[in-house]
């Protein structure tokens, strides 16, 4: 038997257990994460209000584009409901009468080549009648355009001729009790070759002249040529023609 020193002489040497403790503070603290909710939804409410801009602002460019897409003659158009079978001048004072012309209705002219082009004198003669020949505001007589309203006109004269290195000339002349009824030079065009550079026979040129010029009423304008046998008799080649801007 064990007696009590031996006893205690084995609890002693018997290992005692080990105990660790864990520092807190050995390892970083963990932030908890915190949504800024007042922020975020500040956030959206901006976005929200810019692409409300843009919707609106796109539906006011489809809107002012389909405002421009409408001709402004369609927007004047006023249908006028009339029975032409009770129109009677002096007895149905209840009828319609059909509207005036407008404002807006400007003189102008075109005219094409008559045949003979001219009577020698270099004053080329016109067509006044048929498609698509006309006359508005403007009297067409003495081989001349005359002026019934004052103010600034577009004045146009297109000549077909031949190229022969003969000298050719195409004027646009105008009357004016102003000066006297003198013929007024307003625009000119001349054409040659030089000789040592002939032109074949038969080739064809075109001389055009266009340009805005004050008239006054009773004014007349007509076009000359220094060579009437060399414009090409086509009526078409040929157009003579003003109007008011």
């Amino acid at each position: 038997m064990m007696d009590a020193g031996e006893s205690v002489n084995k609890d002693v040497k018997e290992p005692c257990p080990q105990v660790f403790v864990v520092d807190s503070q050995a390892f970083p603290r963990q932030v908890p994460i915190r949504l800024d909710v007042p922020r975020l939804t500040l956030v959206y409410l901006l976005l929200a209000v810019a692409l409300l801009g843009v919707f609106i602002e796109a539906g006011f460019i489809c809107h002012l584009y389909s405002k421009q897409a409408i001709s402004p003659d369609i927007q004047k158009v006023e249908y006028i409901k009339v029975n032409f079978n009770e129109i009677v001048p002096g007895k149905n004072p209840k009828a319609e009468s059909i509207p005036a012309a407008k404002a807006d209705d400007k003189p102008a002219a075109f005219l094409q080549s008559a045949s003979p082009v001219s009577k020698g004198n270099g004053v080329l003669l016109w067509r006044s009648d048929g498609y698509p020949m006309f006359q508005k505001g403007l009297d067409y007589k003495n081989n001349s355009l005359y002026v019934q309203q004052d103010g600034y006109y577009y004045i146009f004269s297109k000549i077909s001729h031949l190229e022969n290195c003969e000298f050719f000339k195409h004027t646009v002349m105008q009357r004016s009790d102003i000066y006297n009824n003198e013929p007024i030079l307003l625009m000119q065009n001349s054409r040659y070759c030089s000789s040592n550079k002939p032109q074949p026979m038969g080739e064809r040129g075109n001389s055009y002249l266009g340009g805005v010029f004050h008239l006054n009423k009773g004014d007349s304008v007509f076009v000359t040529v220094n060579n009437s046998s060399l414009v090409q008799s086509n009526t078409y080649d040929n157009f003579f023609g003003a109007f008011m801007i």
